[in-house]
């Protein structure tokens, strides 16, 4: 604005500066390369969540969804982001508490898809550990009472993983590794850790679904920016240790209550200060190497 001080020329010459820096502040914003690697925090809870939090789960890039939590559907559309976009859903070990969402997901999926698909979308590709998965997407059908409404039926592709198996998505590749994980009966639980890799820039993340300490993750997590690691069952300094021996960028822990969340924190940092503790609704970043 012109003050009464102000010559014509001067207001010129300094509403000429301020436009040329907007236009460069957005030149330069326009020219900064996209993260090629999105993880978002859609949940970051313990088996039986929090108040208004939900189970630890992610979604990478707005269409791969990593566990179900209780109600990820929910979830996903208060942050932001359309379950109909999901093109993969992956499950890292099958207790309950990472599963249990599947069928309101599927029918939620399912319900708005239905009489409006003018031309048909590729399957719903359903990743998991090979023991359970082929079971538990057919109990969420007979949930669903699929022979009853077919009309609800997803086409989808179930692609059963063992540890060390790798597959791919567009623009993302996908490698497997066992978690160490045991079960109520004390048995061991065939559990995954995920490392993804965009295939253009490189940049990778590894999430170690629920694992007890199991130092060999290090070795598997090397070279990537980013470790998610899970908070409950593996003590926060042993986590950070691994992040330490891995080579990471970034220790964030998930899979926490909120009563613990300050005393993990200051435990992992001690030992790896750049650890942050995962944030419902928070997107990460992931940069190339």
């Amino acid at each position: 604005m012109q003050t009464p001080n102000m010559t014509r020329r001067e207001f010129a010459r300094v509403a000429a500066v301020g436009a040329t820096g907007i236009a460069g502040a957005l030149v330069a914003k326009a020219a900064a390369p996209a993260s090629p690697l999105k993880i978002a925090i859609i949940g970051d809870s313990s088996c039986i969540p929090d108040l208004r939090r939900e189970v630890a789960c992610l979604l990478i890039n707005g269409k791969h969804l990593v566990d179900t939590g209780w109600c990820a559907a929910l979830r996903m559309r208060e942050y932001g982001f359309d379950p109909l976009a999901l093109e993969s859903i992956i499950i890292s070990h099958f207790h309950q508490d990472h599963y249990i969402g599947l069928p309101q997901l599927l029918f939620y999926i399912s319900m708005r898809k239905f009489g409006r698909q003018k031309n048909p979308a590729p399957p719903l590709n359903i990743f998991g550990p090979s023991e359970h998965l082929q079971r538990v997407v057919e109990a969420a059908d007979a949930f669903l009472q699929i022979p009853r409404f077919p009309e609800l039926a997803l086409d989808r592709k179930l692609v059963p993983l063992t540890a060390g198996d790798k597959f791919e998505v567009p623009d993302l590749r996908f490698e497997t590794f066992a978690a160490h994980h045991l079960s109520g009966k004390n048995q061991l639980e065939q559990a995954l850790v995920y490392k993804v890799t965009d295939k253009t820039s490189g940049a990778c993340a590894v999430f170690t679904g629920d694992t007890h300490h199991h130092p060999p993750i290090a070795e598997f997590a090397r070279g990537a920016s980013l470790l998610v690691h899970d908070g409950a069952h593996t003590a926060p300094k042993d986590a950070a240790q691994i992040a330490q021996q891995a080579g990471v960028k970034k220790l964030v822990l998930i899979h926490f209550s909120q009563s613990r969340a300050a005393k993990i924190l200051a435990e992992a940092k001690a030992v790896f200060p750049n650890t942050e503790l995962a944030e419902e609704g928070r997107t990460l970043e992931v940069s190339g190497p």
